[in-house]
């Protein structure tokens, strides 16, 4: 107990004297010295060991006195603060108007890093990605939604991309008739090459049960007579060619396997190019090349904690530790960012892209929800074919006691998009929670989460490893 007459301190207590508010749910979020006792309105809550404490309040309409207490041995200290309830006049709002499509007729061709989305809605992470194309593909645009075009990729398929992504052209585009298809095994991909006159738009997507890649090609009349498989290929079991529309063409890649460690779809010259990777030779830890990325950084801080607790040093934090655990697996990693620098998402693909990584893990934490439960964690992915490595990571991850948050399919994030390695974003815990701040601020948890993510990715490897017979299994099967 502190000694009489000790100062009692309110590291951070409501700035204001009252508040006006139109919902009778109300947060108190309060900071002391960790090791006060902490009551609001006389109730004792609890003081975390950051120093947050918090109570939710219910309001009467009207005023309401908030009364906030500290105590240390004899030591009392109150602030009182005033919260008038007034509940919101329902109405009827009008309809929000829908921005309206202006008809427009023209070409563009696409820059780097252009990519399709399947409509003109967005939120937060961006409309819904389609995919990405290379530049110089011709696109007929037929109209204009605020920044977005509305393109026409076939006679009965629309998308929409951002202006900025292309540039007017004076070329237009044409349905063409496709050449033959010539499939070879490189030693680390099988590559389908589908010679074409020009580039058109694509569009692709995974598949499971059984495991397929399937590119859809815009604009395209299959006059392919025949596919050559040149050698014994490595992950590609066959290849079929499908008219899907009168003027779409579907390649569907058969898989050898369930898993797929990913493909990329590029052009050279006009020739379209389907390159996928073959599994890494090993099927451990050791050897294999694993990109982690730690989000935000620089000015972009993410989440901000009640305590000042910043995301994007959190982020850097567990991928620190997590490098460090992986290396002395053996593995060698592959960083976007080794310090406090911003940086685009461009720029974090392109850095795996050209390290030729083997797979990717995102450390990102949460915000939102109630600031006085622990909100838990959670991983996401996009491509069918990573859900299995995001809820293997899940899993040990839940291993922390912390509350599951979900397993997210589909989702938006930049990071995700990539089909060149697979891939998972890891939402550690919230920034937004106390309890789950008190877990972010005590040093030990960035190892704690490192080891649940290394012991995720070692299950994973392994389940793939059984299941495709690359070694002996415990009960010595092949």
């Amino acid at each position: 107990m502190a000694d009489a007459g000790a100062e009692i301190t309110f590291r951070r207590a409501p700035a204001y004297s009252s508040d006006t508010v139109s919902s009778s749910r109300y947060y108190v979020v309060c900071i002391t010295d960790p090791g006060n006792l902490a009551a609001i309105n006389g109730e004792q809550v609890r003081v975390y060991k950051t120093g947050t404490f918090g109570r939710q309040i219910t309001l009467k309409e009207g005023d309401n006195t908030v009364d906030i207490t500290l105590f240390q041995g004899t030591n009392v200290e109150t602030r009182q603060f005033n919260i008038f309830y007034k509940p919101a006049t329902a109405k009827i709002d009008a309809p929000a108007q829908e921005p309206q499509l202006e008809e427009r007729l023209f070409y563009v061709e696409t820059k780097e890093n252009a990519y399709l989305q399947y409509g003109s809605g967005t939120d937060r992470l961006g409309g819904s990605k389609m995919g990405f194309l290379d530049p110089g593909i011709v696109l007929k645009v037929t109209g204009q939604i605020g920044t977005l075009y509305k393109v026409q990729l076939s006679a009965n398929r629309f998308a929409y991309i951002h202006a900025e992504d292309v540039e007017m052209t004076p070329r237009s585009s044409h349905i063409v008739n496709t050449n033959n298809i010539g499939i070879s095994n490189l030693g680390d991909c099988d590559r389908i090459r589908l010679a074409l006159p020009e580039r058109l738009p694509y569009a692709s997507r995974t598949s499971l049960d059984p495991t397929t890649i399937t590119v859809e090609v815009f604009g395209a009349m299959n006059n392919s007579n025949w596919v050559t498989q040149y050698n014994e290929l490595g992950m590609i079991d066959y290849v079929d060619l499908q008219q899907a529309d009168s003027d779409v063409l579907k390649i569907v890649i058969k898989l050898k396997e369930k898993y797929c460690w990913g493909y990329r779809v590029y052009y050279d010259g006009s020739a379209l190019i389907i390159e996928v990777r073959h599994a890494p030779a090993t099927m451990s830890l050791k050897g294999l090349k694993i990109g982690l990325d730690a989000g935000h950084g620089g000015s972009a801080l993410g989440a901000v904690s009640a305590t000042g607790i910043e995301e994007k040093d959190i982020n850097l934090r567990i991928v620190k530790t997590l490098q460090k655990r992986l290396e002395q697996k053996g593995a060698t990693v592959v960083l976007s960012r080794t310090d406090d620098r911003e940086m685009t998402m461009a720029e974090r693909k392109k850095i795996f892209r050209e390290a030729d990584i083997d797979l990717m893990v995102s450390i990102h934490n949460n915000a939102g929800g109630s600031p006085l439960v622990p909100m838990g964690t959670s991983t996401y992915y996009k491509h069918i074919t990573n859900r299995e490595l995001a809820a293997t990571l899940l899993k040990h991850m839940l291993e922390l006691d912390v509350p599951r948050f979900g397993l997210v399919g589909n989702f938006n994030f930049s990071l995700n998009a990539p089909t060149e390695y697979p891939n998972a974003l890891v939402e550690c815990l919230f920034m937004s929670s106390l309890p789950d701040e008190e877990l972010l601020a005590d040093p030990a948890t960035p190892t704690l989460i490192a080891e649940k993510i290394v012991a995720g990715l070692e299950e994973y490897l392994q389940k793939v490893a059984e299941e495709t017979g690359r070694i002996t299994t415990k009960k010595g099967k092949k």
